[in-house]
């Protein structure tokens, strides 16, 4: 009986045995690094994961399997915001023919990140087509239209990247205080030494950035708010006396959550920050920002009552009290059914916060809306330029009372395409309204442009503002400042300089484009005579009658605008009288001209005075002539003949 209890138990084991072995050899060579790479996808370390299933995709060789470890990598590099490599991965999958057309979605979300709308608006197409039921396909061809105009119709706004504190990591959330630049860093200098899995990059720091005249001190950690995991987007009182800022993971790096802190500034430093009654370690708080009376508190949640991923919510504070209310959700004028994030409040009520549900022009877009008696009006995208393709977030705002000429009026940040980094830190200045003139010089006798011709541009008070050449077209393109009164002319050797056109911008309100034609005449050869019409006299007399001094007026202007110059001025009389007596006439009449032209500013020296007398008729009314008055006149006249073009004034 023994023995075939024995017996029994020995074959027992000799099965368990076998079907051990048989298990082992299933186990697949792979399967422990795909186990791992599953679960950190599941507890959001995409980074860490994108690796591991990399490291796992070549050894596969099921097709299926393959194709939906394809879709890991790709997703995990997605949910990471490594838009270039998820780009890159994603357009595999596509090509691989993946089943789920959800992929199309995302895919043609990530062209969106790099504006590449027409490919885009392509791939939302066919997920529509696909997927009829999603309204999702149709509203983002329609957001891909939006982004299309908005880039091509930017609004007035000059964007720099901050370089001087930017690095190769990611910098967010920029909050000004006191003539400071306060934000968030995963650059290596923040002070933990673990990788944070979900981004591949350091936790990250807030920092600090002292600015004087426009230049940005380097960066140091804020002592006192900093633990070694994430703390990020803050928010502080104008006096710089309090510090409300968002703490992830918690300080021993085992939190899942997110949380709001606050911190009070005493004694010199920062004392031990505590968290906000409303927190909690079943949902995330952060991004705390304060209305300008200090009685609400904006932030981001996904408690319970949450519309998408993330919504923007506020609870009132009650600061004699030190008492909070109930948070409350800020509805669907402002949330939407994808995430809602980094909420501001302008000190003139507006709301300014990022959102991926809305029509934008890529990931996160930075939108406005003004809060009226407590009701929130439709939310408005900012458009370009201060949103993109990438992700835009973290707007905030100076003051009123600390702006300047010389600093930019809000920052904020993106990860937008031509960045130094992951996130970059950017400035917003006014742009000023272009006045752009284009001008054509160009030879009067030919129509052809004229080629190295001066422009020169003055102001209302004569400062010569720039001195560009015409090309070789005879075109010059130059900007000319607004609120002014522009005085343009051209001038090339061996031509008369231009008449002086008057370009007036005191009431241009927007960006304008003005084509001038600027034509220059040859000046006329050494034996050209040219007769000034209208330079006349009245019988017998020698004075400037009024209607030539208009002439005389144009002539002094050619010769201001063409200082090299020298001429003369030769006067003529009709026949009637004795010649001696005609030629001393017409000799007081040509000086007449010259002291006129003195009186305007033109130096004697450059006027040489000549008389004819009676002997250069224009017509046949000689001696002893029946002629007409009229006939007569036309021989009492003055011409102008240039005798020199080199003369340099004296000094």
């Amino acid at each position: 009986m023994k023995k075939l209890l024995f017996l029994n138990i020995w074959i027992l084991l000799i099965g368990i045995c076998t079907n051990i072995q048989a298990q082992e050899k299933q186990i697949k060579p792979y399967q422990l690094d795909l186990d791992k790479a599953d679960q950190a996808f599941k507890s959001k370390k995409y980074h860490t994961a994108a690796q591991l299933y990399q490291k796992v995709y070549p050894k596969i060789k099921e097709e299926e399997l393959k194709q939906q470890i394809l879709f890991s990598i790709a997703d995990s590099y997605r949910n990471s915001n490594n838009f270039k490599k998820a780009l890159q991965w994603f357009e595999e999958l596509v090509n691989s023919k993946y089943p789920d057309p959800a992929i199309l979605y995302s895919y043609a979300q990530l062209l969106k990140n790099f504006e590449r709308y027409d490919e885009a608006n392509k791939v939302f197409y066919d997920y529509s087509f696909e997927v009829p039921n999603d309204p999702r396909g149709k509203i983002a061809q329609q957001s891909c239209t939006f982004a299309a105009n908005s880039i091509a119709n930017p609004r007035k706004f000059k964007l720099e990247n901050l370089k001087s504190i930017n690095t190769d990591q990611s910098d967010y959330s920029p909050f000004y205080v006191q003539g400071k630049l306060v934000f968030a860093s995963t650059r290596k200098e923040a002070q933990g030494i673990e990788t944070f899995e979900w981004t591949g990059q350091k936790y990250s720091d807030l920092f600090i950035s002292q600015i004087n005249n426009n230049t940005y001190q380097k960066p140091q950690a804020l002592k006192g708010l900093n633990s070694d995991y994430n703390e990020g987007v803050a928010w502080f009182d104008s006096g710089y006396t309090s510090a409300y800022f968002t703490q992830c993971n918690g300080t021993d790096g085992k939190g899942i959550n997110c949380k709001i802190y606050v911190s009070y500034f005493q004694n010199g430093s920062w004392i031990t920050p505590k968290p906000l009654p409303f927190n909690s370690d079943s949902f995330s708080t952060g991004h705390p920002a304060f209305s300008a009376d200090g009685k609400r508190l904006y932030f981001t949640s996904d408690m319970p009552g949450t519309v998408g991923g993330k919504d923007i919510w506020y609870a009132t504070y009650d600061a004699l009290k030190d008492r909070w209310g109930q948070p409350v959700n800020c509805g669907l004028q402002v949330n939407s059914t994808e995430d809602d994030m980094f909420p501001f409040i302008h000190e003139d009520g507006s709301l300014y916060f990022a959102s991926k549900g809305r029509m934008g022009l890529g990931g996160f877009d930075i939108f406005e809306t003004k809060d009226s008696a407590q009701t929130f009006s439709l939310a408005q995208n900012m458009g370009s330029p201060i949103n993109s393709g990438g992700d835009d977030f973290g707007i905030s705002f100076i003051p009123n009372s600390e702006k300047r000429k010389d600093l930019p009026f809000a920052f904020f940040c993106s990860n937008r395409t031509g960045g130094i980094g992951d996130d970059d830190i950017y400035s917003i200045s006014e742009k000023p309204i272009l006045v752009l003139v284009k001008a054509f010089v160009y030879d009067r006798e030919t129509n052809k442009g004229i080629q190295g011709a001066i422009i020169t541009l003055k102001n209302n008070t004569a400062e010569i503002l720039a001195k560009p050449n015409t090309n070789d077209k005879g075109l010059a393109s130059l900007e000319i400042p607004l609120n002014d009164l522009i005085n343009l002319s051209a001038s090339k050797d061996k031509y008369l300089s231009s008449v002086i056109s008057e370009i007036d911008t005191r009431n241009i309100k927007q960006d304008t484009s003005i084509e001038l034609r600027i034509p220059l005449d040859l000046v006329p050869s050494e034996d050209i005579e040219l007769t000034m019409q209208g330079i006349y006299y009245d019988l017998d007399k020698w004075d400037v009658r009024a209607d030539a001094r208009l002439i005389l007026d144009s002539l002094a202007f050619i010769l201001n605008n063409n200082t090299n110059l020298v001429i003369e001025l030769a006067s003529h009389t009709d026949s009637r009288a004795p010649a001696d007596y005609n030629l001393e006439l017409s000799r007081k009449r040509a000086q007449s001209c010259v002291n006129y032209l003195s009186q305007k500013g033109i130096q004697k020296e450059r006027l040489v005075a000549v008389g004819y007398g009676e002997s250069k008729l224009v017509n046949d009314c000689s001696d002893e002539v029946d002629c007409t008055e009229e006939e007569h006149q036309q021989n009492r006249r003055t011409t102008v003949r240039i005798l020199r073009s080199d003369f340099k004034v004296k000094r």
